[in-house]
């Protein structure tokens, strides 16, 4: 039975800003380049026939030229590998487009902004798509082009967003529209969380998601995905590239004395190379009301250990507020009512905080713009 192997990535954003970072920010960006070369590695390694870049190789239109070179001299370096590409919304086949201005590796084929077939007789495959030629592409109904059910594999290589209809700015992708495909894979670009291998009729679907995360509502592991198609069999397997993870991490600081060291020791536990990740802490856990954490403190002290990290304060006082709240005073009647209005409150959270802030206010710890 024919089959090919490929290597199906997408939203890699090479030079995506994150000001966030702060002083890691230019070093970052950076890193997005380096993940996108370790990919290629991943691909030469295990023989691939084809990588797929389901779009939004580049974060913006017009990239920095080195960007855009060593993009170019890493795909020229594996000539043995067929490169396809669908430009995405981030990175459109427009006149500004590094596709369009550059020289461009025999080996890489960019899928203009209409439907088109590649055909490449030596693994007897067909690559099916189409790039976004502006940041907004209407979605079809079906593709355009016939697909003949023959020994060939068809392959369809699409940045757009998984929908129920038509109404999307995002090139839609609809359940009609992979039925009625007769693809043996798509693979799907946009949306930054990989999926399990889909499967509509005989097509099977996925998105791998980015490689790289963009912030702390990405917290999922990051890669690729690497394996075999055939004719009616997919098998391909989630690959973890990322060279950094984002992640959103509670430690319990009850009765420590040095918060920034259980921090740090409680990563250690928790994650293989720890200092290298980005981390958003939450502190919990309770403190005594005479206790003020400073987060910027601890911040600052984690940050000589850690690539990024930020920190919330979401600890509690060890303190009976129900006492507290029946006792005759204006700090009573303030924690009453404020225990009242988070009783009846569906989002609780912003409440508990304005009480935490209110008892610091009544022991005169608050600080300007305090968070």
């Amino acid at each position: 039975m024919n089959s090919i192997k490929i290597l199906h990535c997408a939203d890699i954003h090479i030079g995506a800003a994150n000001s966030a970072l702060g002083t890691t920010a230019d070093s970052r960006k950076f890193e997005t380049l380096i993940t996108f070369e370790n990919i290629i590695d991943l691909a030469s390694q295990n023989n691939v026939d084809i990588i797929a870049i389901a779009g939004d190789l580049f974060d913006t239109p017009e990239p920095e030229s080195a960007f855009v070179s060593g993009v170019l001299n890493k795909i020229a370096a594996v000539p043995q590998i067929k490169v396809v590409y669908c430009a995405g919304n981030h990175d459109p086949l427009n006149s500004s487009s590094p596709f369009l201005n550059n020289e461009l590796p025999s080996n890489l084929y960019v899928l203009p902004a209409q439907d088109t077939c590649l055909t490449f007789d030596d693994i007897k495959a067909r690559v099916y798509g189409r790039s976004f030629e502006t940041a907004h592409l209407q979605g079809e109904e079906a593709f355009s082009l016939t697909v003949e059910r023959d020994e060939y594999i068809n392959l369809l290589v699409q940045h757009g967003e998984l929908k129920s209809d038509l109404n999307s700015d995002y090139n839609a992708i609809t359940p009609k529209f992979i039925k009625k495909s007769n693809m043996d894979y798509i693979a799907l670009g946009h949306v930054h969380k990989a999926t399990p291998i889909g499967k509509i009729e005989n097509t099977y679907f996925a998105y791998c998601g980015c490689p790289e995360g963009q912030g702390f509502d990405e917290l999922d592991e990051k890669g690729v995905y690497l394996g075999e198609i055939a004719k009616g069999k997919v098998n391909l397997t989630f690959i973890p590239v990322s060279k950094r993870k984002h992640i959103h991490h509670k430690v319990d600081i009850t009765g420590t004395t040095d918060i920034t060291t259980t921090v740090l020791e409680n990563l250690k536990e928790n994650y293989e190379n720890y200092s290298q990740n980005l981390y958003k802490i939450e502190l919990t856990g309770t403190i005594a009301e005479d206790v003020q954490i400073n987060t910027a403190e601890v911040t600052a002290r984690l940050s000589t250990q850690l690539f990024f990290v930020k920190v919330k304060d979401s600890t509690e006082y060890q303190i009976d507020l129900e006492a507290l709240a029946s006792e005759t005073s204006l700090k009573g009647v303030f924690v009453k009512n404020m225990l009242k209005k988070i009783q009846m409150a569906d989002d609780k959270e912003p409440l508990k905080k304005a009480l935490k802030i209110g008892l610091k206010a009544f022991n005169s710890e608050v600080k300007y713009n305090e968070d």
